[in-house]
């Protein structure tokens, strides 16, 4: 990272791109005057003022009372601890006004036959930690990759099995088995290799209407998903009743 990286890591922590820089600064000088900082931080002299001033009130740098006046910043741990706090109370502030308005416009009947997709490994994996969390009856889950069975989601799949529910881990690939029978869940095996190989990642099938259904072009992992719709109860029955078939139980 360099000098330029560390600023706009800054900016998006809250700070403007002025303070960012003046912050930088100050702290390669150790201490300065609005002269020395513009200097260093390629800052106009004029607004080197108003960037030290909100600084200042965000507990970020102090100012000793000289002709001219002089800047310190703060230590780096008291630094982190300040843009923690107030990127933390931005944020929950954002996201109780977020909860408190959700769905207040929504048109109760919208999605109800939707078909979503999600993209990105880490997405994928939230949105099937989501519905096994909402899971009352029965879940399957399948993949021929450990990189597609993270932690997350044998947690949820172990959470959901303490609350009852049947849990299934379906693959072909000795190392998915295992790691799901070292948590104590039920597994199961192809009786026969897929052939050719499907270009699936991973599927999640929960209650009979809802389903997950990743696919890896070998870079980028996106996946459809669709809940309480016919299309999911029709392909959830007819994936269901497909697994039952070829499982080695």
């Amino acid at each position: 990272m360099n000098k330029s990286d560390a600023v706009d890591a800054l900016a998006r922590l809250g700070l403007s791109t002025y303070e960012a820089r003046v912050f930088v600064a100050l702290q390669r000088l150790g201490t300065g005057t609005a002269s020395d900082v513009a200097e260093v931080a390629d800052v106009p002299r004029s607004q080197v003022y108003g960037a030290a001033e909100d600084l200042e009130h965000a507990g970020l740098l102090e100012v000793q009372q000289t002709t001219p006046r002089r800047y310190r910043p703060v230590s780096l741990d008291a630094a982190r601890d300040h843009l923690r706090e107030r990127f933390e109370t931005d944020r929950d502030r954002a996201f109780d006004y977020i909860e408190s308005v959700q769905g207040d416009l929504a048109d109760s009947e919208d999605g109800h036959e939707a078909i979503w997709t999600v993209t990105g490994t880490d997405a994928v994996t939230d949105r099937i930690v989501e519905i096994i969390e909402d899971a009352d009856d029965r879940v399957l889950f399948g993949t021929g990759l450990t990189a597609f069975f993270p932690d997350s989601v044998r947690n949820a799949l172990v959470e959901a099995d303490d609350r009852g529910v049947a849990v299934q881990v379906v693959s072909e690939d000795a190392d998915v088995i295992a790691a799901a029978s070292d948590v104590g869940l039920e597994t199961s095996g192809l009786a026969t290799p897929m052939e050719p190989a499907p270009p699936s990642s991973r599927v999640t099938l929960v209650d009979g209407d809802t389903i997950v259904l990743g696919v890896h072009d070998g870079a980028t992992e996106t996946a459809m998903w669709s809940a309480n719709s016919r299309f999911a109860s029709v392909l959830t029955e007819s994936l269901e009743s497909w697994f039952a078939n070829e499982l080695d139980v």
